[in-house]
């Protein structure tokens, strides 16, 4: 299906410099709730998250976790490529290319940022991928058995859905407010977890390095979006990309939880015992 071209009467405001001050002011204060929404969202806030920032989880419990998420790593350029395409000016261009390049590589010695996200599952124990390394760099191989779980799979098919059949704005706010804002708030519930279960510095790397780009990137966005809330239905636009978004993460955090409780409690091996498990009771007529 082909994504439909941008109106850019709704994302073009005036170059006029009369009203400036004020559009900016309007645009700051729009921007500040979309913000406000975006950090007190379930998704952002998810139990899951809360559980790891305080919880002990095992070095398996992250393989798993680390399973699950890897595929959003390995997907997040394709969103931002498919908007570069669809930008309808160099201003959100230049944004989505500055965020490429980090992407790609940039400030992780050339790594780009799915191959530093395969070395934490090495780390992890996961055999679901191997690293190796050499003078030339870092080479990830999957393994054929590997297959993408289904709650990331969800996650990439609506992102996907967004960038290609949704207005240009709405994409925007998924891939920009509704990443962009919510990753350091979310990570920055991951990464204690991640030491307390004795992981190094070196072995969550990504973590760490998107805390600190994503400061940039949230930057650079705000500076992109200032020229674009200018009318009721790009502040709407923008709004539901990053809610559709943030809804999408809350049911992979559902997914990623439930995949540690089914690694932690497997189905017993006995077909008497598992006949018993998998009873469901259910009320009777009132």
């Amino acid at each position: 299906m082909n994504a439909p071209a941008p109106d850019l009467s709704v994302i073009q405001g005036s170059k006029g410099t009369t009203g400036n001050s004020a559009k900016n002011s309007a645009a700051e204060a729009y921007l500040a709730s979309v913000r406000d929404d975006i950090e007190g969202h379930f998704g952002v806030n998810h139990l899951f998250l809360n559980r790891i920032a305080t919880v002990p989880f095992s070095r398996h419990d992250y393989r798993v976790f680390g399973e699950n998420h890897y595929p959003l790593v390995c997907m997040f350029t394709s969103y931002l490529e498919r908007l570069l395409i669809r930008a309808p000016d160099s201003e959100a261009k230049l944004w989505l290319a500055k965020v490429l390049v980090d992407e790609y590589g940039e400030g992780s010695r050339g790594e780009d940022h799915a191959t530093v996200y395969a070395q934490f599952m090495v780390a992890a124990g996961s055999k679901m991928i191997s690293v190796e390394k050499s003078e030339d760099g870092v080479k990830v191989i999957n393994n054929p058995d590997y297959h993408v779980p289904q709650a990331a799979l969800d996650f990439i098919n609506e992102h996907r859905r967004i960038v290609n059949e949704e207005p240009f704005l709405v994409g925007l706010g998924a891939v920009g407010p509704g990443h962009e804002w919510s990753i350091p708030k979310m990570f920055d519930a991951i990464i204690p977890g991640l030491r307390t279960a004795g992981f190094k510095d070196d072995e969550i790397e990504y973590f760490l390095l998107h805390c600190e780009q994503d400061i940039d990137h949230g930057t650079w966005l705000a500076e992109a979006l200032m020229k674009y809330p200018t009318t009721e239905e790009a502040r709407q636009q923008i709004r539901r990309g990053a809610l559709l978004s943030l809804e999408a993460r809350a049911r992979f955090w559902d997914g990623v939880q439930n995949a540690i409780v089914k690694f932690r409690q497997p189905r017993p091996k006995c077909p008497h015992h598992r006949a018993r498990i998998g009873v469901v009771v259910r009320p009777g007529p009132e």
